[in-house]
């Protein structure tokens, strides 16, 4: 206990650790102004319209009607082609998505200003001819609403996707312990003593937890006045950051126990938190990341700002249990593997 009190004074006492609030706070405020308007029109799927065709005595007819009242449900407003001349009317700009209907099954015709509202289209004209074929087709017609889930706007999600990554960046406060362990020559007083392996990791661990989580926390209060953030689910959204802030402790307590050098220690833990970042949400809106989703998955960075997000976006979302379990997976992997990193430089 006297250990981990002499590291949590020897934290709070390090007054740079301020610069590390600026910064998240200074970031998320110069990022949430620039992309305000990229993070609310680029991505905004807005209604069209749309152009349809059918062949002489296609067997998709029949759906004509039901076809019509879908893109009406969705805001598009349709208009009936000849077929054979779904090119020319999206090049002229006479309609900016054509579906041209033929036995063998429908081809979506668009410009490149409305590949988004292609993609809609696409998914109403599956979903309404549900793999049916000819006369089948009347049976299995089924209609369907796309619901566009809302865009968080730029300061919510820039606070969230950089309170984040800087929560895995906190970990470099524990460097201020082990240098001054290494500077005071404590590790080699730690082999002279009965103390343990769990208690010398424990020592490192809870201190580096309650600072991380102490920096966050305030960082995550002064962008929430500053920038007048809207928190919708704010007991889920404190749980999972506070996971994360212990996760990245018990990632940071490992890492400076295993490698001997502290500035090494930071350049690889750097390393890989701008890994998972790239890939988890921090340098780009995670929702149109163009990477394969099973990388991007193994992100913990990528759990957490989906998860919080969307929480505090639509008030729920299918990551927050994934999330959750990630964080708690690592912090539970790291103390028997910190604790086997203590051990093994006490035998050294």
């Amino acid at each position: 206990m006297k250990l981990i009190k002499n590291n949590l004074k020897l934290m709070f006492r390090c007054k740079p650790l301020v610069l590390f609030i600026l910064c998240l706070v200074i970031v998320t405020g110069m990022l949430s102004a620039v992309f305000k308007d990229f993070m609310v029109d680029e991505y905004k799927i807005e209604g069209c319209e749309v152009g349809y065709s059918f062949t002489d005595g296609c067997a998709y007819e029949p759906i004509k009607p039901i076809f019509e009242s879908v893109c009406e449900e969705n805001d598009m407003d349709t208009a009936n082609f000849v077929y054979g001349s779904g090119e020319n009317a999206v090049e002229s700009g006479r309609v900016d998505v054509f579906v041209e209907f033929t036995d063998d099954g429908y081809t979506v015709y668009s410009d490149g200003e409305h590949e988004n509202q292609a993609g809609i289209v696409k998914m109403l004209v599956s979903s309404i001819i549900s793999g049916a074929s000819g006369a089948q087709v009347g049976s299995y017609v089924t209609q369907y609403k796309i619901d566009v889930l809302p865009m968080p706007d730029s300061e919510l999600y820039y606070t969230i996707a950089y309170t984040v990554y800087f929560t895995w960046i906190a970990m470099i406060v524990l460097a201020i312990v082990i240098s001054s362990e290494r500077k005071n020559k404590i590790g080699a007083r730690f082999r002279t003593t009965p103390a343990s392996s769990l208690n010398i990791y424990m020592s490192r661990f809870i201190p580096s937890a309650i600072m991380i989580t102490f920096l966050i926390g305030v960082g995550i209060v002064i962008c929430t006045l500053i920038y007048g953030i809207e928190w919708m689910e704010i007991p889920m959204t404190a749980l999972i950051l506070f996971l994360g802030c212990v996760a990245a402790a018990a990632v940071a307590t490992v890492l400076f126990s295993l490698i001997k050098n502290v500035i090494v220690s930071i350049v690889i833990g750097f390393c890989v938190i701008m890994f998972f970042g790239f890939f988890g949400g921090s340098f780009c809106a995670y929702m149109y990341a163009p990477y394969a989703d099973g990388l991007r998955d193994f992100s913990p960075i990528y759990y957490m700002t989906r998860s919080l997000v969307e929480l505090n976006t639509i008030g729920s979302s299918d990551f927050t249990i994934p999330a959750i379990l990630v964080l708690c997976g690592i912090s539970v992997i790291c103390i028997p593997l910190g604790m086997a990193a203590v051990k093994l430089g006490k035998e050294e």
